[in-house]
Formats: structure tokens, sequence, C-alpha cells
């Protein structure tokens, strides 16, 4: 029964860290772009069926963006 529960959390936890990453890269593709890079960004609904696209991208720049916060960070 343990081992159902740990899955579960750990699918929620992906999921909530996953559509953090994803909005921190469409929010940045939004500035650098000045508002040109259209994305049907809603809510996070819309994340979950945008996951099944491809969407690795934009994850990987948010996921980019917070790994250089902290390097900065530390480095300070």
């Amino acid at each position: 029964m343990s081992i159902v529960i740990d899955i579960f959390v750990w699918l929620l936890i992906d999921t909530a860290v996953g559509f953090l990453f994803y909005s921190t890269g469409c929010f940045i593709l939004k500035a650098l772009t000045f508002g040109r890079f259209e994305i049907e960004f809603r809510d996070f609904s819309s994340f979950k069926t945008n996951k099944a696209k491809k969407v690795n991208l934009t994850l990987l720049l948010g996921f980019l963006f917070y790994v250089s916060l902290i390097v900065l960070i530390a480095y300070l």
C-alpha cells in the first residue's frame, strides 16, 4: 500500500514541478520576445493537455533559469 502512495505523491510532485518550470519558461519567452511568442498558456489544465505535446524546450528553459539562479546565488 505504501508503494502506491509513494507513486501517487511523486506523480503529484512531478506535475507541480513541471508546471513551475513550464510557466517560468513561458514567461521568459514572452519577456525575451516582447510578447511575440504565442503559446496557449492559461492554467494548470492547459498545461496537462500541452504536456502531451512537445514542450520539452520550454521546460528546459524554465529549469535552466532556476539552475542559473542557484549558481548565481552560490557564486555571490
